[in-house]
């Protein structure tokens, strides 16, 4: 961010005027020190007087010396004199003959020009900052309870998370956004406040000083500097409104009156503390007793900001107001989400067959590829099977396919619910897979006389390790050198060389192994992947024959993990006792891909059958075409060549009526224990400008069908 005025080459420079900071600067100068500027002043300013001559003669610096308002008299028509204000005022800007552009410059110059180390910071902010507040109450709309019970995402997701939650998101490159435009928001909320007490401050004195023209242009900079404050206090009031019962909203209506409230900044009668320690009172009553600590917080900021004049402390404490009503909303929705989830998870396939024959009809999904694309799976099964393969083998087969041999495509728009589950699993399995490739390296390299329990202890160890040196993301390739540096020391361990004496060329040797076996393209990444996909195949056919008719309930239960039971904290003190932790299960990581790809299959499955096995007039010509142009043959390593088991799918199709449907903003935090991929997989943008036209759509379509 820019810290200095000279940085910002697309500003305009403010217009001078004979009562800006510089001209009362000037004027205080010309008082206290000498007469030499008072004989500038006009003889006939007598009517004004003492003072004015010199406020509406001089400016007084420098850089002014030219301006045609400097050391020039006034006669009787252009002079200003300090006459009475006129009962119908004009506008602040035709008053000095300014625009409102050329009135927020002034602004912004008088920021900048002030004597604090973030001044510029403030004042490009001021000037280019969003004057909504970063939490508004048509974002946090998006937590009430007709908007989760149409949100679509969240009831597919409830599915495959216990404990799904709400939760403030500041993840990722738009986590980045939100809080760098929020931070641009709070310092330009900054520069409002020192306008609102500088300008006070100068119209105090120039009331002192009987110079009304003075007090105007005060008056006019400081209604010219309400651009976020007001929209603030709307805000907080009305999504304060949402969480207090009815009975209590006049109060709060009355009390955060933001009329009345600027009105009161404005003539410097405000009582911040009061107002802090009303709303303290007022959200401890209605909030968790969990976020007490935070509302304490909030108002000592805000008390401690109002009586100590410091903005950016002031600000803090608004910043924890906001903070704290958002808490307040994830709070309600997540109780409500847990009290609902087995509503929303028993009536999953019901709700998602409306909602797709919605984006069906909208044209979001078009039926007719969907249909197409499970076709060549079909065939391309046929063709590789002696056997007739079934939809759901198809299904299966191309899924697994497009996981783990196309990853450059994107997956199927029926699969859009299912991407970023589709994509974490994905990264899962190549990291399963290079972990596997490494326990390779270090078996190859170690000496043939080794026990095969040593090399798989061995081998277990590394993997702990690597996981370690790969961090969260599993980054394996920019740790090429380390991962070949921890296989040495675990071969030297494997031979007894406890003190890990340098073996240069033994640790090339590892480093060229690893590298070679890591590259996607070679050999034995292309085998190991083999491997995992026909092992992964095999144990699919038997997982989704043993689950696919169950209910939705019944999937989770059987294959979404409980979360583990909370675990007390040792006792602490002296004599406390180190309690050994509990003995960790360990769990195949195939069992796991197994389990995580049965349920999206299964329930994917029960949702589209009828899109799938539905036969439309005039597309009979399509499969033949596409039976002709799968071919004859397969890769070898494709998840198509193994043998495939027949499947009996779910039948019958269930009367689709109409269904409003909304897609939520805020994400949701789920225990996963994969980290979340980067690629970015909401919704487009054109279906966010879309929601609106089809909410309405199908709210004509409801109440036409009531």
């Amino acid at each position: 961010m820019p810290h200095q005025s000279g940085e910002h080459p697309d500003r305009r420079e403010s217009v001078s005027l004979p009562c800006s900071p510089n001209a009362t600067r000037a004027s205080r100068e010309s008082h206290f020190h000498g007469e030499e500027r008072s004989a500038a002043a006009p003889s006939n300013h007598s009517e004004a007087g003492p003072q004015a001559g010199p406020v509406t003669g001089v400016h007084g610096s420098q850089e002014h010396e030219n301006s045609p308002w400097n050391n020039t008299p006034f006669d009787s028509a252009t002079n200003w004199q300090a006459s009475p204000l006129p009962q119908e005022p004009t506008s602040p800007a035709q008053q000095f003959g300014m625009s409102s552009q050329d009135i927020l410059y002034e602004v912004y110059s008088i920021i900048l020009q002030s004597d604090d180390p973030n001044a510029a910071d403030r004042s490009y902010c001021f000037e280019c900052a969003t004057r909504t507040p970063p939490i508004t109450p048509s974002i946090l709309a998006e937590l009430d309870v007709p908007r989760i019970v149409n949100n679509a995402r969240l009831r597919h997701d409830i599915n495959f998370d216990r404990n799904l939650q709400f939760r403030q998101n500041f993840d990722g490159v738009r986590g980045i956004i939100k809080t760098r435009a929020a931070g641009q928001y709070w310092q330009a909320l900054e520069g409002e406040l020192f306008m609102y007490g500088h300008a006070l401050a100068e119209k105090m004195q120039a009331h002192a000083a009987q110079t009304p023209e003075v007090m105007q242009f005060w008056d006019c900079m400081l209604k010219a500097s309400q651009l976020r404050l007001p929209k603030l206090f709307e805000a907080i009031r009305d999504i304060l409104q949402t969480l207090v019962p009815e009975q209590d909203q006049e109060s709060i209506a009355a009390r955060l009156d933001v009329d009345l409230l600027m009105q009161e900044i404005s003539n410097g009668v405000c009582d911040l503390v009061d107002l802090a320690n009303w709303l303290a009172k007022v959200l401890k009553k209605h909030c968790a007793p969990m976020r007490d600590s935070l509302v304490d917080s909030m108002r000592l900021e805000v008390q401690g900001g109002a009586l100590n004049n410091n903005v950016e402390q002031l600000v803090s404490g608004l910043r924890q107001v906001l903070s704290i009503l958002e808490l307040m909303k994830i709070d309600v929705a997540n109780h409500q989400v847990k009290h609902m989830r087995s509503i929303l998870v028993n009536d999953t396939v019901k709700f998602q067959r409306r909602y797709n024959e919605h984006r069906i009809a909208m044209g979001k999904i078009d039926a007719k590829k969907v249909r197409l694309w499970l076709a060549r799976e079909v065939q391309t099964l046929r063709c590789n099977s002696d056997t007739e393969p079934t939809h759901l083998e198809a299904l299966t087969a191309g899924l697994l396919r497009g996981l783990l041999y196309d990853d450059s495509e994107p997956f199927p728009a029926q699969f859009y619910l299912d991407e970023t589950r589709l994509l974490v699993l994905r990264e899962d399995i190549f990291r399963t897979v290079r972990y596997q490739l490494c326990r390779d390296v270090l078996a190859e390299m170690a000496p043939s006389s080794t026990p095969a329990h040593i090399i798989q202890n061995a081998q277990d160890a590394l993997q702990r390790n690597l996981s370690d040196i790969t961090g969260p993301d599993g980054v394996f390739f920019d740790q090429i050198p380390n991962i070949a540096a921890e296989i040495v020391r675990v071969l030297l361990m494997m031979e007894g060389h406890h003190q890990f004496p340098f073996d240069a060329s033994l640790f090339r040797l590892a480093e060229q192994k690893v590298a070679l076996a890591l590259e996607p393209t070679s050999a034995a990444f292309d085998k190991t992947v083999k491997d995992i996909c026909d092992s992964l195949l095999k144990r699919l056919k038997g997982s989704i024959e043993k689950h696919v008719k169950l209910s939705e309930m019944a999937l989770q239960d059987a294959l979404v993990p409980k979360s583990p039971e909370h675990i007390p904290p040792p006792p602490l003190g002296f004599g406390a006792i180190c309690i050994p932790p509990n003995v960790l299960i360990k769990k195949d990581p195939e069992n796991d891909f197994v389990d995580r790809l049965t349920h999206i299959i299964c329930l994917h499955w029960r949702v589209w059958d009828g899109v799938y096995l539905a036969k439309p007039e005039g597309e009979a010509d399509e499969a033949a075409h596409v039976k002709h142009s799968i071919p004859s043959h397969v890769p070898a390593n494709s998840p198509a060549s193994a043998s495939t088991v027949a499947f009996s799918p779910p039948s019958g199709m269930l009367v689709i009526p109409n269904f409003s449907t909304t897609d939520i903003a805020m994400e949701m935090s789920t225990n996963a224990a994969s980290p979340q991929p980067t690629q970015d997989t909401n919704e487009t943008t054109t279906e966010r400008e879309d929601a609106s036209n089809e909410r309405e759509t199908l709210d004509s379509h409801r109440q036409r069908s009531a």
